[in-house]
């Protein structure tokens, strides 16, 4: 086993994320590389990797931002659009204060919510993305969650997750729960 075992490959957008939260992205960098280049600690975690903690944490963030943001296509037509209705103009989801109980057991929801996580999630693996409602029925506070099982393509291999997305339609809210490293 070599220091690397376990680790895994972190998206560059994670490294910026992380450097901006952190206030470093003028710090000085600290650590000098093999060929003689001076690296910062963030570039050293690009390189190395990370464990599948941090994958997951960097995951349900930018999954939380996705389902939470109404699309372009729910208040604009995109028809003979499809550049645009493809692209990250039209990022997000449908507007889900628009929907009652009926509608999420007609299972059209499950297939937007598949559409959108294919659309703006790349990490996720098509093939794998199992989305399923987890009762027929809304309970009484108006909120309907949905069993959500995917892998999360990463390097040296990929990442199996579960978690549940529950839609709270009184409030238009979405709040996911227990994504975890399944395995």
């Amino acid at each position: 086993m070599t220091e690397r075992d376990g680790l895994f490959q972190i998206s560059l957008m994670n490294v910026f994320r992380q450097a901006a939260r952190e206030r470093d992205t003028r710090a000085k960098a600290e650590e000098l590389a093999e060929d003689g280049r001076i690296l910062s600690a963030r570039s050293i975690e690009r390189r190395e990797g990370a464990d599948q903690a941090t994958l997951r944490d960097n995951l349900a963030q930018d999954l939380a931002n996705l389902m939470t943001t109404i699309h372009l296509q729910a208040s604009l037509s995109l028809d003979g659009l499809d550049w645009v209705k493809n692209s990250i103009l039209n990022y997000g989801m449908q507007d889900i204060t628009r929907l009652t109980a009926d509608d999420f057991r007609d299972e059209r929801v499950a297939r937007d919510l598949r559409a959108a996580l294919l659309a703006h999630e790349p990490r996720l693996i098509s093939n794998s993305l199992n989305i399923s409602l987890r009762s027929g029925e809304a309970d009484e506070n108006q909120r309907v969650s949905f069993d959500i099982r995917a892998e999360m393509t990463a390097r040296p291999v990929d990442v199996p997750l579960e978690f549940v997305a529950e839609i709270d339609m009184g409030a238009g809210k979405v709040a996911l729960s227990g994504l975890k490293v399944r395995g």
